[in-house]
């Protein structure tokens, strides 16, 4: 048993981005005042949000403007986040398909190689969503890369009804529709 005088406890803050510390990107009057103070205190600090479509290092960025504070890619926690080591180790080599507007290239920079957007699938395999009409010359059919191995959800779909339809045809045929 411990002596809770000599126990050390550390209080840390796990911050709610969307919000809570801003809204559309401006932030709630106290609470760049609120973050200094943590800082000034010693007091451990990390942001998290459902969203995505970004790396950690990004939205890192944009919130070191927004609050006039440094915040390391370490502070951030993005729906996709926790992905990033032992998922994408064991996919790395896989077709995936990636959930999310605008998060291949998230998907691609955290190592997932054959990563595909709903969209981007979508548009090398017409057939699964044929109420997308796309205005540019056709897609040529991807068959090359195998099989898709996973469906990883990053964040909300930009259309909802062809995410829901691509992965259904996906998971129903085995990856390979």
């Amino acid at each position: 048993m411990t002596d809770a005088t000599t126990e050390s406890k550390q209080l840390a803050f796990v911050l709610d981005i969307d919000g809570c510390l801003s809204r559309e990107g401006i932030p709630i009057p106290s609470a760049k005042a609120a973050l200094h103070r943590l800082r000034s205190t010693n007091t451990p600090f990390v942001f998290c949000t459902n969203g995505g479509g970004q790396l950690e290092s990004q939205r890192a960025e944009k919130l070191s403007k927004t609050f006039d504070l440094e915040v390391s890619p370490d502070q951030i926690i993005l729906s996709h986040t926790p992905l990033r080591e032992e998922v994408v180790e064991r996919l790395k080599d896989e077709r995936v398909l990636i959930v999310g507007e605008n998060c291949g290239p998230v998907a691609r920079a955290y190592g997932l190689a054959k990563a595909l957007e709903v969209r981007e699938f979508g548009k090398r395999h017409p057939s699964l969503f044929p109420r997308r009409r796309e205005a540019e010359n056709p897609p040529t059919l991807d068959d090359d890369d195998g099989p898709v191995k996973a469906v990883l959800f990053f964040e909300d779909p930009e259309d909802l009804g062809e995410a829901l339809q691509v992965v259904l045809d996906v998971i129903l045929t085995n990856g390979d529709p």
